[in-house]
């Protein structure tokens, strides 16, 4: 398949699978993905019941390793990455100068002296590039190499008992191998695989990093373990599941334009360590003024897009996510809005032509 451009788009290890499962191919960010297998009203569901499956092998992963990988990925990283344990993994952003948001990732520190960084399927060039024009320890891109597997859902921690039983007493945010030694490559290379215990839906869940020669097995062996009760989901459950969490999109949410303040994710930026962009940050928090992202309820149907305008009294803003919440069985979105406006206050989104009502709530629209 190629692109509206006529580029020729990737593929994952596990494509055939998804063929296999009749999943509704799409092209998205330079890769065949598959949109939904049922219906996205469904897969989004059945994690939130129970636990959906999710090809997420088109996400980068770079590894930084040598004496000073610590103290180079502080330097990018708005979060504290010095000092963490074996197997942390730490949700971050990179910034340049200007304060502005290249990618936002999660850091995995998975050896004394080696870290692996996940950027978005979009970014992962850039970042890599980024990455190495900066730092002085080893960098390098094993993406292609590397296949990973999120079972996210309440009912993940007793799928991936059968799998890997030392993965369910894993801390959030924390990681481990299977087994094997030396280095994440070597690992994998060897039929180990690394486990962590994130996630992007708001559930409990896990990602697995395979080699992509192994990943096919897994990705069987994980459906066969769920007993029913885990069904592949695809790229559609994935993005409403995120948005009812509130979580960002990378070119979406985020496009080259905005800061980490922002985005209202003021938690992950620690000043007590310096980093590229520290100071526009500082300078823009003194200053003030800047847009919010704020989360809006919409009364009736319609579903805001990106890009629609809102207003409400004394501001306007721009929608960047919209989609329906299945849970709340309405339309939710989120966008930047200048000045902030309170929560409960009331919204007109010009929604293709029409103006729609809705609310200013708190995040996440789900609990």
């Amino acid at each position: 398949m190629a692109d509206g451009e006529g580029m020729k788009l990737n593929r994952t290890p596990l494509f055939e699978k998804h063929v296999g499962l009749r999943g509704h191919i799409v092209p998205f960010a330079g890769w065949e993905m598959p949109l939904y297998y049922s219906s996205i009203l469904e897969e989004h569901m059945g994690v939130r019941h129970n636990a959906g499956l999710f090809d997420v092998s088109h996400m980068g992963e770079i590894t930084l390793s040598g004496k000073s990988c610590e103290s180079d990925l502080e330097s990018l990283s708005t979060n504290r990455i010095a000092g963490r344990e074996i197997g942390s993994c730490t949700y971050t952003h990179f910034l340049n100068d200007r304060g502005v948001i290249l990618d936002d990732t999660i850091a995995v520190r998975t050896g004394q002296e080696e870290f692996v960084i996940v950027p978005n399927a979009s970014r992962t060039e850039e970042i890599l590039r980024w990455v190495t024009k900066n730092v002085h320890c080893d960098v390098k891109d094993v993406s292609a190499d590397v296949c990973c597997i999120a079972l996210q859902g309440p009912a993940a921690v007793k799928t991936i008992g059968a799998i890997a039983p030392g993965a369910v007493s894993l801390r959030s945010f924390t990681g481990t191998f299977s087994g094997g030694q030396g280095s994440f490559e070597d690992r994998l290379e060897g039929s180990s695989f690394f486990i962590s215990r994130t996630g992007y839906t708001g559930e409990d869940g896990f990602e697995l990093f395979t080699n992509a020669q192994d990943a096919p097995a897994m990705w069987d062996d994980i459906l066969q373990s769920g007993s029913g009760e885990t069904i592949p989901a695809g790229l559609g459950a994935r993005d409403s599941l995120r948005l009812e969490k509130g979580y960002l999109l990378s070119g979406t949410d985020f496009d080259g334009r905005q800061s980490t303040l922002e985005t209202g994710y003021d938690w992950v930026i620690k000043l007590d360590h310096d980093f590229i962009g520290r100071g526009a940050l500082e300078e823009q928090k003194r200053a003030g003024g800047y847009s919010r992202l704020v989360c809006i309820k919409v009364n009736g149907r319609s579903i805001p897009r990106h890009g629609d305008s809102f207003s409400f009294d004394g501001g306007t803003g721009t929608v960047t996510s919209g989609g329906f919440s299945p849970v709340l069985g309405a339309p939710i979105a989120m966008g930047y809005a200048h000045p902030v406006p309170p929560v409960s206050a009331k919204v007109r989104i010009d929604v293709r032509g029409r103006s729609i009502e809705g609310e200013i709530v708190s995040p996440p629209f789900v609990r």
